[in-house]
């Protein structure tokens, strides 16, 4: 199996989506951890083996360049999208990887890879005045987090792929930090997410129009904002969607900021819904 697939649950639901781009090497076993959802393909190639390949996955076949435009013109579609070249081959890395997350869903995420400008290879080319690409990109871990991080995903997680064992102990000598044996990791792969964790388990709950009707009531209470009002609307969608108690205090407190509101709404909310 691809290593990047290591990243992907094995308990998607049937209407889960994903795109990949580029690399139909993914298809066959991302089809397996993903039997029942709708998987689209972004490619330039168009020869006939890759749209047989296509139909006997169902997979949809989209002809395109992503990196110029041709991407879906909805948002928030996808609950993973696997482009592994992204942060390497891409012309403009931050529009790239900023817009493929708005083809995200809230809970949704990006897999993809890049090479490790702290690889001890890298170093030792450079070392000797050499270096030894003009075309892919390098990038150091936190470069890509502060970079992912700008682009507004909440959550990065970084797996070894390409790896050697080698004595590091001169680089170390010089400086060189070693931490998850980044010395020794030619490339890395990376899993962003639009949520953190703890969010996402919120959000899969109910729908963002639920979400955005208790987020938007909970705030106008916690400014003084027709309080009374505000809180018998909020009660009435609890009970209407059946929000249960432990949901609801865990969205308090990603929503509320200000402590004395968030006591106030736990103490009324548990005593209404309670009853």
């Amino acid at each position: 199996m691809p290593e990047l697939l290591q990243f992907v649950p094995p308990n998607f639901s049937a209407d889960a989506t994903a795109l990949v781009i580029n690399e139909e090497k993914y298809l066959p076993q991302l089809r397996e951890l993903m039997p029942n959802s709708k998987i689209a393909l972004i490619t330039e190639e168009n020869s006939q083996q890759l749209k047989n390949l296509c139909q006997s996955l169902k997979v949809d076949l989209m002809i395109g360049d992503y990196q110029r435009g041709d991407l879906p013109t909805e948002t928030k579609i996808f609950d993973v999208i696997i482009a592994d070249d992204c942060l390497t081959n891409s012309l403009y890395t931050y529009g790239t990887i900023a817009e493929l997350g708005q083809l995200l869903k809230d809970t949704g995420f990006l897999l993809t890879k890049f090479f490790n400008a702290r690889f001890i290879g890298m170093l030792e080319s450079l070392r000797i005045g050499q270096f030894p690409t003009h075309e892919q990109k390098f990038w150091a871990k936190w470069d890509i987090v502060k970079l992912l991080h700008d682009a507004f995903y909440k959550e990065i997680y970084f797996l070894p792929d390409e790896k050697i064992s080698a004595n590091v102990d001169d680089w170390v000598n010089f400086g060189f930090d070693n931490f998850n044996d980044d010395l020794l990791t030619k490339t890395w792969l990376v899993k962003a997410c639009r949520s953190t964790a703890e969010v996402a388990a919120l959000k899969d709950f109910f729908s963002e129009d639920v979400r955005a009707d208790l987020s938007r009531l909970m705030r106008r209470i916690e400014y003084g904002i027709d309080v009374e009002e505000n809180l018998s609307r909020l009660i009435e969608l609890c009970k209407r969607e059946m929000i249960f108690e432990d949901y609801l205090f865990d969205f308090i407190a990603q929503v509320v900021t200000h402590d004395d509101a968030k006591n106030f709404l736990i103490k009324n909310l548990h005593i209404t819904l309670t009853r």
